[in-house]
């Protein structure tokens, strides 16, 4: 049972730029059509916070997994994979490797959604509540509880983002606890309303004195990386 292993190390909060690791197999099961791998550590992102798995591969020295997808279950990262090249079993010691083009495109993408939250703000003077969100490899989806046309306000909001991005604002996260976190994001116009009761340790990211908000996502180490609209 993965539940029987220890919890997963994530190593992609330690650094989220890590491409390969090194890494130790606990557990490979396959209850359906798809093996579930659990190794002691992790820099595989899985799917949350608004920000989809990554993919990639992992490797030993008789065989690979390819790894289409990535969840968290009871603090355990299970790597899912549609099949096994050659040989690779528990007590293996293996090499992950990150689709990292695409986990960098997701970085920059998730960073820039924060950005825009606050840039729209700041067009429309009101404190516009971001409802909902999706984040891909080529896009950015924000839902907003705003009833007028935006229309008018796109070059506006365009500037005000873009300077954001100019400045290379530091992109920092901390965990704080519950009230604290409250306190911290109401500052910036957001809330923790959608966050589970029983989280009492947040994870805020924050664009260095622009927006902060509750995210377990990943993100660039400032909006330089993000680069300006033309």
């Amino acid at each position: 049972m993965i539940e029987e292993t220890p919890p997963t190390q994530l190593l992609y909060y330690k650094d989220a730029y890590i491409r390969e690791f090194d890494a130790k197999v606990l557990k490979i099961q396959k209850p359906n059509e798809e093996y579930q791998i659990v190794l002691d550590q992790t820099a595989f992102y899985p799917l949350g916070g608004g920000q989809p798995a990554d993919t990639g591969v992992i490797k030993g020295e008789k065989g690979e997994i390819k790894v289409s997808n990535a969840k968290m279950v009871s603090g355990r990262v299970i790597h899912i994979s549609k099949e096994i090249t050659g040989e690779i079993k528990e007590g293996d010691h293996v090499k992950g490797i990150i689709d990292w083009e695409r986990r960098y495109a997701l970085m920059l993408n998730h960073t820039a959604a924060h950005l825009m939250a606050e840039a729209l703000r700041k067009a429309t003077g009101l404190p516009m509540e971001v409802v909902g969100s999706g984040i891909d490899v080529d896009k950015v989806r924000l839902d907003l509880a705003y009833e007028g046309s935006l229309g008018p306000l796109l070059p506006n909001i365009e500037k005000v983002a873009n300077d954001i991005v100019m400045e290379n604002r530091l992109v920092v996260s901390k965990t704080m606890k519950r009230e604290v976190a409250k306190r911290y994001v109401e500052r910036f116009h957001e809330s923790l309303k959608t966050l589970p009761p029983q989280v009492e340790m947040v994870r805020i990211v924050e664009v260095k004195d622009w927006h902060a908000c509750a995210c377990g996502g990943l993100h660039v180490k400032n909006t330089g990386e993000i680069g300006c609209a033309e």
